[in-house]
């Protein structure tokens, strides 16, 4: 544990006696802040060969780019903390293929407004991103961007394939790490739960990928890999076995991150796409 969390957890853990309502609302804007990482400039080149355009989403605003002018579109979400440039190198594998490529920072992210996130605010943002641009055939999402892009598709977004790279299967794996990293106790984590249940109107029991896949019917392939720290391989096999007729493709030594940009995965990608 670091010095910083150390820090942060014992003064966490003063407020919470003094005050569980307060703690509630620290550790709801804990949860939903990103960290925030700068951008290369590899990432920023590539970014300024795009259409730029932004789209507004719970009154704030999103950035968003687009690249090339014909052919199907693909719709990149990133995850945690990360932003749309990440996935230059698959995006630049998808426009050799004579796909048009969509992307864009989350709220709360990169070069969008605010400080704060979650996954239906992704999810609402890709849509958004959609409403602008057309249609969209394909959608790849990480991470959490795996995860809102099923948030996505269950409330209507009407594509042909997904791609899930490394995807949270549901908010209870992650608030439970969060919970116990920050020592927070159980009637504290429960109003922190309701805070956010009625800030972004969602019910906290429904951000469960595996409990409403059995509904999907958009084919979908998720690769996640065996030595993955930060979401667990067993997030992206329980979405695979509970969507119908998923694919799932196990990599090693990959980790969270480098799976995003992996020569042997963009491959996969493209051609589950290409089918």
């Amino acid at each position: 544990m670091s010095a910083t969390l150390r820090l942060t957890r014992a003064a966490f853990g003063a407020v919470q006696r003094a005050s569980p309502r307060l703690a509630a609302l620290w550790a709801a804007r804990i949860f939903c802040t990103p960290p925030r990482r700068p951008i290369s400039e590899r990432m920023a080149g590539w970014l300024r060969e795009a259409h730029r355009f932004t789209v507004r989403v719970g009154g704030r605003r999103v950035a968003a780019w687009s690249w090339g002018d014909r052919g199907p579109r693909v719709l990149l979400v990133h995850g945690w903390g990360s932003r749309g440039a990440r996935f230059v190198d698959l995006g630049n594998a998808l426009l050799m293929q004579g796909y048009r490529v969509v992307t864009f920072d989350a709220p709360g992210h990169g070069a969008s407004a605010g400080r704060l996130s979650s996954g239906p605010e992704v999810a609402r943002a890709a849509q958004a991103v959609v409403n602008a641009v057309g249609p969209v055939s394909h959608i790849v999402g990480h991470s959490v961007g795996g995860f809102a892009s099923a948030l996505a598709i269950a409330r209507g977004l009407e594509i042909r394939r997904a791609v899930f790279l490394a995807p949270s299967a549901n908010v209870n794996s992650y608030s439970a790490q969060f919970e116990a990293l920050l020592g927070v106790h159980g009637p504290v984590m429960a109003s922190m739960r309701g805070r956010l249940e009625r800030r972004l109107g969602f019910s906290w029991k429904d951000l469960n990928i595996p409990a409403f896949a059995p509904e999907m019917r958009v084919p979908l392939l998720v690769i996640h890999d065996r030595d993955d720290r930060e979401v667990g391989w067993n997030d992206g096999a329980a979405i695979a076995r509970s969507w119908p007729g998923a694919e799932l493709v196990t990599t090693t030594g990959l980790g969270h991150h480098r799976i995003v940009s992996d020569p042997a995965v963009i491959r996969q990608v493209v051609t589950f796409l290409n089918a």
